[in-house]
Formats: structure tokens, sequence, C-alpha cells
């Protein structure tokens, strides 16, 4: 909490946001903070359904409508943004279920994550690619969340864009969460051959 103020405080030339279990008593906390967006999370594979919440996937839409219609009672203007915890172990039936439900209800994005690692690119361009039909893309954008366990963050994060993904998680020089996610640095250098023009107008490089 008080790191996530600190940083608020700091009134930096961007958007800050904060990730949050699907719990309304997490959202009154972040919202205090400060933040201008929440992520909110929850596990959908059967495992994290298992040992971390014990929640059926129904009973995960219901939770994420009241939690999403609450983060929009209280602040209007929040940026929000659904996440499945786990999603490359996750049914892909499931998946597309909540996909479809959570992008009727007003959110800025649906989010992807690849909690352990183990997604290759293939299948993260398949998984972006479901997800972009599953949606409803005049109402909300996908982002991706890639952890680099197997070397293929930023490889991952190519195949996400060329997909549809229109946000993807970085940190800078790969280092944080767990073993880290998507380099910034090193997506650059891959998007740079790619559209020179795009990426030198967005960063001072």
């Amino acid at each position: 909490f008080e790191d996530i103020k600190s940083i608020v405080d700091m009134k930096l030339n961007s958007k800050i946001l904060t990730h949050v279990r699907c719990h309304k008593v997490d959202v009154d906390r972040a919202i205090e903070t400060g933040v201008d967006g929440i992520d909110i999370v929850i596990g959908t594979s059967s495992y994290l359904r298992q040992f971390s919440h014990g929640k059926s996937i129904e009973e995960i839409k219901k939770m994420a409508k009241s939690v999403i219609q609450y983060i929009q009672s209280k602040d209007e203007n929040m940026e929000i943004r659904f996440s499945t915890e786990d999603s490359f172990r996750s049914d892909i039936n499931d998946l597309m279920d909540i996909y479809s439900f959570v992008s009727e209800l007003d959110i800025a994005r649906v989010g992807i994550a690849d909690t352990v690692g183990i997604a290759a690119p293939d299948q993260v361009y398949k998984l972006v690619s479901q997800v972009q039909s599953a949606i409803n893309t005049d109402k909300c954008d996908i982002e991706i969340h890639l952890h680099n366990d197997t070397g293929c963050a930023i490889a991952n994060a190519y195949m996400a864009i060329k997909a549809g993904a229109k946000y993807i998680d970085t940190c800078v020089l790969g280092i944080g969460e767990r073993n880290g996610i998507v380099p910034l640095g090193g997506f650059l250098s891959r998007m740079i051959p790619i559209n020179k023009e795009y990426v030198t107008s967005k960063y001072k490089l």
C-alpha cells in the first residue's frame, strides 16, 4: 500500500495501475492509493481453482461482475483490466466463456497471463487469436503478461502483437516478478526492425 502510494505521489508522467485480487476489500485499498487503474486478477486453471480459491467458473464470473461494477460505482473514470491467472494451463472453453462475459462489462481490456512461463510462441499466437475472436473488440483490448522461465518472453510478446494484443507487460532489464517478464529494452530491439519509425517516435532511444 505505502509503496504504491509513494509512486502515485511522485506525479510521474504516466498512468499508475495496481493489481488486486477479485475482492472488494482489495479494491478499496487500491482506490485509497490514488491509482489511475485497477488490474483484477483471479486464477482460472484447475490447479489454482483447486488450491488458490476453490471457485467454479460460474462463481468467478459472478465475482468478476460484482467487483467490476463495484469499481465503476466508486470511480467511473477508473481504468479496469480483468485478467485470468495461469491462462495457458486453463481450459480453453472456460477462458473464452470468461473473456466474452467480462468484455461486455465496460472494461478497458482483458488480460492473458503466462503465470508459470510455459507458453511457446505458437501457443501465444493461437490463444491471443482465440481471445480476439471471443471478446467484444469494440469495447475492450487485449493485454498479455509473459514470464521468461524458458527464455521465450520476447518472442512470445512479438507473437502476441501479431495476433492482436495491444498491451505488453514489460519491466526494466527483465528484472522482477519471480524470474522476470518481458525486458523492455529487448522487446524494443525486436520491434525496431519491424517498425522503426513507430518505435522511435514513442521512445527516446
